[in-house]
């Protein structure tokens, strides 16, 4: 499970590691993410051996005892810690999905690292918080499917409209069965039930803000039938609509 609330990043560099470059038996007391830009490397981890290329992330975990070679890398290396009880579940190796994303924060990053300008300690915080974050929910979406991150991103914007499957398929220009089982493989459930989860989680939020009846708050979320909603509701937040209203009071 991945616990993390904001990570302090304590290092960022840009390098190139020529071949004459290694690291022998270090163990290290924060974690470490490699990101390769070009080239290549071998890393041991406590006593495991891994090869990284061109678009592969490595992370290491405070603590690990580290050992690498190379032939020639490019590489961005980013130290960070995390507060006591937290947690991040990242694969040790795992790939960069879209570049051209990644390049921008790292730009983001040496721009701000390099030139310390007033407040740069926050900005950088801030970026290395939106690039961990992008690398979790990468690898949380099944590697990144771009299809996946687009119907959930329609859905999301546009959860008070009619959704259906085959709306979605025409929009991506893919075979609406691929659709909806792509789609159920990568997040365990069905659209139509993350499209019920996004409008209850929106319902609760107005039904906290005590400013709507349930009929009102219905039909800002896309229901057509006020009781639909309300067993739509209590299945999913396990109260019904007024219970959860109540409680919030």
């Amino acid at each position: 499970m991945n616990n993390v609330t904001f990570p302090s990043m304590i290092y960022f560099v840009e390098k190139e590691c020529t071949p004459s470059w290694k690291i022998i038996n270090q163990k290290i007391p924060f974690y470490d993410l490699v990101f390769v830009l070009e080239g290549s490397a071998d890393y041991i981890i406590d006593g495991i051996q891994y090869h990284i290329e061109k678009g592969d992330i490595l992370f290491i975990k405070r603590g690990s005892t580290r050992t690498a070679s190379t032939t020639g890398m490019q590489c961005v290396s980013i130290d960070f810690q995390l507060r006591d009880g937290e947690e991040i579940l990242i694969p040790t190796v795992s790939s960069m999905t879209d570049l051209n994303e990644f390049y921008h924060l790292f730009r983001e990053l040496k721009y701000e690292w390099l030139q310390q300008s007033q407040g740069y300690q926050l900005k950088c915080q801030a970026v290395f918080a939106l690039l961990l974050h992008k690398l979790l929910f990468m690898n949380g979406e099944n590697n990144g499917n771009r299809h996946v991150r687009s119907i959930k991103r329609y859905i999301i914007e546009h959860y008070t409209e009619e959704i259906t499957v085959s709306l979605l398929a025409d929009k991506l220009n893919i075979n609406r069965v691929y659709c909806g089982a792509l789609f159920k493989k990568s997040e365990g459930m069905t659209i139509h039930s993350f499209l019920m989860k996004v409008r209850i989680n929106k319902a609760a939020i107005l039904l906290q803000s005590g400013e709507y009846n349930i009929g009102e708050v219905a039909e800002l979320t896309g229901f057509k039938d006020v009781y639909y909603f309300s067993n739509t509701f209590r299945r999913l937040m396990l109260l019904s609509p007024s219970e959860y209203r109540s409680s919030c009071l």
